[in-house]
């Protein structure tokens, strides 16, 4: 989120290959590419573009992941932590 006097602009990656962009004013621009690079390239501009017309970096949210939680599935094998580094009996 970018800040400037009190309005807010606000970009975001969306699912597949879209940059959505709104303002606090109401206005708001969905942005299809055909490739990650065309999007990383326009989104990195267009956030170099907004801090030099004296737009301020406010608040950063990295995207959140999303599919099966790891941390449910049950693990096959021997232990993934080492047993070494467990503490023995006191």
């Amino acid at each position: 989120m970018f800040v400037r006097d009190t309005i807010t602009i606000t970009v975001q990656r969306l699912a597949g290959l879209t940059l959505h962009i709104e303002s606090s004013e109401g206005n708001e621009r969905v942005i299809p590419f055909t490739n990650l690079d065309e999007l990383t390239a326009f989104h990195c501009g267009f956030e170099q573009h907004l801090v030099a017309t004296g737009w301020s970096l406010v608040e950063f949210g990295p995207e959140r992941r999303s599919g099966q939680d790891r941390r449910s599935t049950p693990r096959n094998g021997q232990d993934r932590r080492r047993p070494w580094l467990k503490p023995g009996p006191a």
